[in-house]
């Protein structure tokens, strides 16, 4: 199976046609981490998009002594590490992985000098990045008011 078919139906591809699909497709490298395994720690250097093509992972925050605070999780066929393309580019969070997984990697650089080339692919792709990060947002706000109350 081909990069692009396994991409076709993610979360960061839908709004791109064939054609922009296999050009991002075509950068991808596909990464396997094993249970428990950390994908890229908070505030490293964002090397790139994620997607994740099987199993779950857990997006955590740091809160010293050994404690990490889950603040979400991501399906297969979801879009994480956004961070590769919003300045300070840095992680905003670790990625661990709560299974064996598989993951998508579209290398920062690549895609922004794809986007810098190709306006309209980068506008399309940074609608879906918004989207992620508004949910991402209002996720982590339900949150806090599980915490704190109303």
């Amino acid at each position: 199976m081909t990069m692009n078919t396994v991409l076709e139906d993610s979360q960061l591809f839908r709004l791109l046609d064939e054609d922009d699909r296999a050009l991002l497709a075509d950068m991808a490298i596909r990464r396997t981490y094993a249970e428990g395994e950390q994908v890229f720690g908070e505030h490293e250097q964002a090397y790139g998009i994620c997607i994740l093509l099987e199993g779950r992972i857990a997006l955590q925050l740091d809160l010293g002594g050994n404690r990490r605070l889950t603040i979400g999780t991501v399906d297969p066929g979801e879009m994480f590490a956004w961070s590769g393309l919003v300045p300070p580019f840095t992680f905003t969070s670790a990625a661990r992985a709560l299974t064996a997984c598989q993951i998508a990697v579209l290398p920062s650089e690549d895609l922004r000098r794809t986007f810098d080339d190709n306006p309209a692919v980068g506008y399309r792709v940074m609608q879906q990045v918004s989207e992620l990060v508004s949910l991402r947002l209002r996720d982590v706000q339900l949150q806090l008011v599980g915490l704190f109350g109303a």
